[in-house]
């Protein structure tokens, strides 16, 4: 049908009329209603109805929006219509409709009807015309209040437990060169309640968080299953104008303070953040690469590089990469080799998706795909699909995630998830409903400061690194400041050599305490004798208790609650949270080998130390081909279960009783794992 279709741009002024959102709510039962809204078409208001035709289910995208009307003059400055909608993420979710006449509106020309007119088409546009002028002219809605809420959205503890999972095994896929970088989404859900129709309460809604945020891409779009999708995404994916073609990635999130407050340090912390700019210097690689394969050689360049955007509730690094597309691709050439956006996927891409389907739990749908328009006469722009509303009958889906990199720490990816959510769905009209409020450190835990302690053998400090990473972002995360760069030095120096003559030790512990004062950062180093190894502690007996509930993913230099714990037992203590699930002892992680023979650990929740050993001991294990899994332990599991704690003075040190319960030996795996983990 089209392929056969001669067109010729068109536009006709209609004057000022009633407000896109005015006209989006008198229309808002029509067949394939779609509105784009913000910058797109350089600053316009786009809204579509009762397309020529539709995608069918099931049908290839990419085939269909090579097909477009050939066109008997061109005009660049109209859009007119084209193939508009959303590519999903997952192929499934593809909404896709020809249009060959639309509404345009901005503010200093008001309305203008463009079409991509036809002979074919003369009677159904004349038609079309007199009604648009009809909707224009009947003056403004009259005013209504609508019985319907886009409803409570939540999550669960287990949801939650589920991404931190999921972030801390891409931080494993990284670690072991899998990726580089891969973002990891979860899905919030409400049910809404009211008594409107459907479609009239979704541009209701649409309208009212497209007023509070102005996203720079906002769109809505009635797909032909039924279901509304209300996007208010501020990314854009790809912008096509003759042979120009740029992308605009986000990657980097910081909290944003309210409008109104004191000097918001977000911008120059986002900015002055080492993990926050690899996010997008490593996305802005991916989508040179990207570009690279349709555009002249040579001509991919990035004229913007790591600016900072204020968006809803946070702040943004945004870069934009161009090129020139090499003459004869197309379009729907450009937009299928590009998709899906890498901001949303990760580097390298096809790794990075291969992994996303592996740990989410949870198919995407629509959302991270593209929203947009492939226009014949215009060009091309799409944006990323995020903070992105999709209802459907009695449920309203909202995903939400980031980008993990080595240096992540699950529990901050999921609370950056929760502010970039939480902006957005109330604009929208809805509440997000915490399971728990996010906990902060005691005075006497923030004065005392940051505590690592390192074990040098030799003169060597294991996993020296590791253990600086820990501790620079429990700096930057409660301090805000860096580490000194003379600090490997300084530690080093202090480790020494051992001489083997008596003057220095042949293993030492290596201890550094971080305390932030009004002049910065006050740093000590020191080092003391370690026993040697063939007295160091393998087992011991263990006992389960209960500390206060609080912050514990920070090495803290106060110990008295632990010691006093320690002091009380007579045993190493292990710890239990309020739903009796085991987090750690009190002086590392715990282990345990389940009945299938996996090697399970904890989530790294607020209330366990991310310990350097027992990321080693999960590299170790993935070395040596024995499954791991991390997930929630019960005190039933730990009693029939062999089982060791780690930490990097000690090693691994297995748990011979709990409460006078023998458990059962580790056996030969435990010495296979110490020989990678904890050199004697």
């Amino acid at each position: 049908m089209l392929a056969g279709l001669r067109c010729t741009p068109r536009s006709e002024s209609l004057g000022s009329g009633v407000s896109p959102s005015q006209l989006l709510s008198r229309v808002s039962g029509r067949d394939g209603l779609i509105c784009l809204s913000g910058d797109w078409a350089d600053g316009s208001v786009l809204i579509a109805w009762e397309p020529l035709l539709r995608l069918a289910a099931g049908a290839d995208p990419w085939s269909a929006l090579a097909v477009q009307p050939r066109l008997d003059s061109v005009d660049s400055s109209i859009v007119g219509g084209g193939w508009i909608g959303q590519l999903g993420y997952d192929d499934d979710e593809n909404h896709l409709a020809f249009y060959d006449h639309m509404l345009r509106w901005d503010a200093g020309q008001g309305w203008r009807l463009e079409m991509l007119a036809s002979p074919e088409r003369e009677v159904a546009l004349a038609q079309a015309r007199l009604e648009i002028i009809r909707l224009l002219d009947a003056g403004p809605n009259p005013e209504t209040r609508e019985s319907f809420g886009i409803g409570d959205f939540r999550y669960s503890a287990a949801q939650r437990v589920e991404h931190l999972v999921a972030v801390e095994r891409a931080i494993g896929l990284i670690r072991a060169g899998e990726v580089y970088q891969v973002n990891i989404c979860t899905r919030l859900q409400a049910n809404p309640s009211g008594d409107s129709d459907p479609r009239q309460a979704a541009v209701s809604i649409f309208n009212a968080a497209n007023e509070r945020l102005r996203p720079a891409h906002g769109g809505y779009l009635s797909a032909a299953d039924g279901r509304s999708v209300l996007s208010l995404s501020p990314e854009l994916f790809l912008r096509r104008r003759g042979p120009t073609l740029s992308t605009d990635p986000i990657k980097g999130t910081s909290a944003r303070l309210a409008d109104g407050a004191a000097v918001d340090p977000g911008p120059s912390r986002l900015r002055g953040s080492a993990k926050e700019v690899a996010e997008n210097v490593m996305i802005v690689d991916l989508m040179r690469n990207d570009l690279a394969r349709i555009c002249e050689p040579g001509s991919v360049r990035t004229p913007n590089l790591l600016r900072v955007e204020p968006h809803a509730g946070v702040w943004h690094l945004v870069s934009t990469v161009q090129g020139r597309v090499r003459a004869g691709v197309s379009d729907a050439q450009v937009a299928a080799s590009c998709f899906p956006p890498g901001s949303v996927t990760g580097a390298p891409k096809i790794r990075a998706q291969q992994v996303i389907a592996d740990l989410e739990s949870t198919r995407r749908g629509g959302y991270t795909g593209a929203i947009g328009f492939l226009s014949p006469s215009w060009g091309m722009e799409l944006s990323v699909a995020i903070r992105t509303f999709e209802i459907a009958g009695p449920s309203v889906q909202f995903g939400v995630g980031g980008g993990v990199t080595a240096d992540s720490v699950p529990m901050l990816e999921w609370a950056e998830c929760l502010q970039k959510a939480a902006p957005v769905i109330s604009a929208a009209g809805g509440h997000l409903n915490l399971v728990e409020p996010a906990m902060i450190p005691t005075a006497s835990q923030l004065d005392g400061g940051l505590l690592e302690t390192m074990l040098a053998i030799r003169g060597e400090v294991q996993h020296l690194a590791d253990h600086l990473a820990r501790l620079g972002r429990s700096c930057r995360e409660l301090f805000a400041a860096e580490l000194p760069d003379d600090l490997p030095a300084r530690i080093v120096a202090v480790a020494g050599p051992g001489s083997g003559d008596g003057t220095r030790p042949e293993r030492a512990i290596v201890r550094v305490v971080v305390r932030a004062g009004p002049d910065g950062l006050t740093i000590t180093v020191a080092a003391a004798p370690a026993a040697p190894a063939r007295t160091a502690r393998t087992t011991c007996d263990a006992r389960v208790a209960l500390r206060s509930k609080g912050i514990w993913r920070h090495k803290w230099a106060d110990r008295g609650e632990l010691a006093a714990i320690e002091a009380e037992q007579l045993a190493t203590p292990i710890f239990l949270d309020e739903q009796n699930q085991l987090l750690e002892t009190s002086r590392g992680n715990l282990f345990v080998l389940d009945a299938d023979g996996v090697l399970r650990t904890p989530p790294l929740t607020d209330e366990l130390l991310p310990g350097v050993t027992r990321r080693c001991v999960l590299d170790a294990a993935a070395d040596l081909g024995m499954p791991t899994r991390i997930a929630l332990i019960s005190l039933p599991e730990l009693r029939r279960s062999p089982a060791f704690w780690t930490s990097s003075l000690s090693g691994l040190v297995e748990i011979a009783r709990v409460d006078d319960v023998a458990l059962p030996a580790c056996t030969d795996w435990i010495e296979a794992l110490r020989a990678l983990v904890h050199p004697v």
